[in-house]
C-alpha cells in the first residue's frame, strides 16, 4: 500500500501543480484587465532589458586577450550559471504573461469584432516567425525543433495585442532601462576593467587600444543600444534637463567607446534621412514664406555639414588607407567568409535552406569557428535556415513596418522608420530577428518598434503628435493641441 502511495505520488503533485497554474492563471486573467495596456508594456520591457542586463552582469568573463593567451583565465560553467538562471526564470516569468495576454487579445478581438488598421503587421509577423519554424522542422535538409524557437513571437504577438494611448511612459522605461546599461557600462571601466574592456583591439579611434563591451555581450550590442538611447531622448526628451543631459551624455560617451562601425555610419544616415524630411515637411507646411524659407536653408545646411564634416574626418584620419591595411575591416571584420560559408549551405536547398543548425556545434567544429553562432547577417542567416521562402517571409514583414513609418512619418516625427532603421543597420552584421534569445537587446528594441509601428497605424494623426513629453517648438499651431 506504501508502494502504491509513494508511486502515485508524482501524478499527485502534477495535478496539483497543473490545478494551481490554471487558478493562477484565471486570476492573471482577471487581474490584467485592471491594469492599463501602456502598464503592461513597460513591465515586458523592463523585464527584457533587465534580463538582458543580468545575463551578462551576473557572468566572470575576461576580456584581457593577453590574459586568455597566458592561460591565466579557466572559463568554467559556474561563470555563466547565474546568468543562465537569471535568464531562464525571466523568461518564463514572461512567455507566462505573454500567453495570458494573447488569450485576452484574441477574446477581444473576437468580442468586439473591430476592425484592426495593424492587422497586416500581424498577419506578417506570424507568418515569417511561425513559417521559418514549419519550414525548419519540416522541409529544411536538416530539419529540426526547440522550442526556445516560439519564446520571441509569443511575446511580440501579446505585445501587438495591447492598445496603448499614449507612449510617452512605455519610451520612458525603455530610456531609464538603456540608462541603467549605459552608465553601469561607463562605471566598469573602472570597477571590472577586464570584464568591460576588450584589449588589445584597434577600433577607429586612433591611439586606442581597447573597445567597450560594458555590461552587454560584444561592443557591436552597446553602440546600437548607445545610438537608440540618443534616439529616444532626442524624441521624448526628458522634462528635467540634468536628466536629459544625462541620458545623452552616458549615451553618446557610450556610443563612442564602442567603435561600433556600423552603429557609427547609421547615425548620420538617421540625421539625414530621417531628420531632413521632418524639417523640410513641417518647413512647407509653415504659416509664413519666411518661415519655410528659413527652416528649408536651415535644414540643408545641416545636412551639408553633416557630409562635409563627415569627408573631413575620413580624410584627415586617411580612412582610405586605414582600410586598406585593415583587410578585417574590408571584408566587414571577416564576416564574408561565414557568409560564403552559410550561401554554400543555403545553395543545396534553395527554397527551403539548410535548418535550424546551420551554425549549430557539427558545423562549428567542421569549419573550425567556434565562436560563430549565427551568419552575422540577417538576409544570409534567414537564407541559411529557411531558404528563399523564408527570406520571402522576411521581407514581407518587413513591408509592414516600412509601410507603417511610412504612413503616419511626419505626425510621429519619425519614430518607426528610426527604429526600423536600428533593426536594418543591426541586420547588416547581426541577426537580430532571429527567434531565439528572448532577454536580449535585440528583442528589446523589437518590442519597441512593433510598439510604435501598432500605435502608429491605429491612433488618429493628432493624438500621434502628442506621443512626447516636450514638444519641439517648431510644430504647427494645430498639432500642439492634438
Amino acid at each position: 500500500m506504501l508502494t502504491a502511495f509513494f508511486t502515485s505520488l508524482p501524478y499527485v503533485f502534477t495535478v496539483a501543480f497543473a490545478f494551481g497554474l490554471a487558478v493562477a492563471s484565471l486570476l492573471q486573467y482577471r487581474l490584467a484587465g485592471r491594469i492599463t495596456p501602456e502598464a503592461r508594456i513597460v513591465c515586458a520591457v523592463a523585464t527584457i532589458g533587465l534580463g538582458a542586463l543580468l545575463s551578462v552582469a551576473l557572468t566572470s568573463r575576461t576580456l584581457d586577450e593577453a590574459r586568455i593567451a597566458a592561460g591565466d583565465v579557466v572559463v568554467t560553467y559556474g561563470d555563466y550559471a547565474s546568468g543562465f538562471a537569471a535568464s531562464r526564470w525571466l523568461s518564463l516569468l514572461l512567455i507566462a504573461g505573454a500567453l495570458i495576454e494573447i488569450v485576452r487579445g484574441w477574446v477581444a478581438a473576437r468580442v468586439l469584432a473591430l476592425p484592426d488598421p495593424a492587422l497586416p503587421i500581424l498577419i506578417g509577423l506570424v507568418a515569417y516567425y511561425f513559417g521559418t519554424i514549419l519550414i525548419q522542422a519540416a522541409v529544411s535538409d536538416k530539419t529540426g525543433f526547440s522550442f526556445r524557437s516560439l519564446y520571441v513571437p509569443i511575446v511580440l504577438i501579446a505585445v501587438f495585442y495591447q492598445r496603448p494611448q499614449r507612449l510617452e511612459a512605455i519610451l520612458g522605461a525603455a530610456k531609464w532601462a538603456l540608462l541603467v546599461t549605459t552608465l553601469g557600462s561607463l562605471a566598469a571601466i573602472v570597477l571590472r576593467p577586464d570584464f568591460a574592456m576588450h584589449r588589445p583591439d584597434i577600433g577607429g579611434i586612433p591611439g586606442l587600444n581597447w573597445r567597450l563591451y560594458g555590461l552587454t555581450p560584444h561592443a557591436n550590442t552597446l553602440g546600437p543600444i548607445a545610438l537608440l538611447a540618443i534616439v529616444l531622448e532626442l524624441h521624448t526628451p526628458s522634462r528635467w534637463w540634468p536628466v536629459r543631459w544625462l541620458h545623452l551624455g552616458t549615451a553618446a560617451i557610450a556610443f563612442v567607446l564602442a567603435q561600433s562601425k556600423t552603429a557609427w555610419a547609421a547615425a548620420p544616415v538617421m540625421l539625414v534621412v530621417i531628420y531632413l524630411p521632418i524639417v523640410l515637411g513641417r518647413g512647407i507646411s509653415g504659416a509664413g514664406a519666411a518661415g519655410r524659407f528659413d527652416r528649408t536653408v536651415w535644414a540643408l545646411l545641416g545636412a551639408i555639414a553633416v557630409v562635409v564634416l563627415t569627408v573631413a574626418a575620413l580624410v584627415g584620419l586617411d580612412a582610405t588607407e586605414f582600410v586598406r591595411r585593415r583587410d578585417d575591416l574590408a571584408t566587414l571584420t571577416g564576416r564574408t567568409n561565414i557568409w560564403e560559408i552559410t550561401l554554400q549551405a543555403w545553395r543545396e536547398n534553395i527554397l527551403f535552406g539548410y535548418g535550424p543548425e546551420i551554425w549549430g556545434a557539427e558545423r562549428q567544429i567542421r569549419f573550425h569557428m567556434f565562436h560563430v553562432g549565427h551568419a552575422h547577417n540577417q538576409i544570409v542567416q534567414t537564407l541559411g535556415e529557411a531558404g528563399l521562402v523564408g527570406l520571402l517571409l522576411l521581407l514581407g514583414y518587413l513591408g509592414t513596418l516600412v509601410h507603417a513609418g511610412l504612413r503616419r512619418f511626419l505626425a510621429t516625427r519619425g519614430l518607426v522608420l528610426m527604429l526600423l532603421m536600428l533593426v536594418l543597420v543591426r541586420c547588416v552584421t547581426e541577426a537580430p530577428l532571429r527567434a531565439e534569445g528572448l532577454l536580449s537587446w535585440a528583442t528589446f528594441l523589437h518590442v519597441l518598434l512593433l510598439v510604435a509601428a501598432c500605435h502608429a497605424v491605429r491612433a488618429p494623426a493628432p493624438a500621434l503628435v502628442a506621443t512626447s513629453a516636450q514638444r519641439p517648438r517648431d510644430l504647427e499651431p494645430d498639432a500642439r493641441h492634438g
